[in-house]
């Protein structure tokens, strides 16, 4: 319950930081509890707006492309950044979640839980 809850709270804020479109990448985002493991679902390519993709005429022109972080799937094939192989142009990063962010908030949820409970 508390890994639901917490998730329930992250993903209401990605939702309100995720770039929208057709709104179908905001849809997307749910958060999934797993055998005492929270998951943070959406359309795939929520990653590479997430972190950018490098075009073939570098980062710094076109947007900034951040590293990706552990734990992401897509894992980048040219590791550590996304890149396009052959399109000129990238997608600048729009950093809508960190997946450190989430696992401290997660384990401070946890840790109020207990000292609630300890009272």
């Amino acid at each position: 319950n508390i890994l639901l809850a917490s998730g329930g709270r992250m993903v209401q804020d990605m939702k309100l930081r995720a770039p929208v479109d057709t709104g179908a990448l905001v849809n997307s985002i749910v958060a999934v509890v797993e055998q005492n493991t929270l998951k943070i679902q959406m359309l795939t390519y929520g990653a590479f707006q997430n972190y950018g993709v490098g075009g073939t005429d570098g980062d710094s022109r076109y947007g900034i492309v951040n590293a990706v972080q552990d734990g992401v799937l897509p894992r980048p094939s040219t590791e550590p950044k996304y890149r396009y192989k052959t399109k000129r142009f990238g997608i600048p990063a729009r950093n809508f979640f960190n997946t450190e962010d989430i696992a401290d908030y997660v384990a401070e949820a946890i840790e109020e839980h207990i000292a609630n409970q300890l009272r």
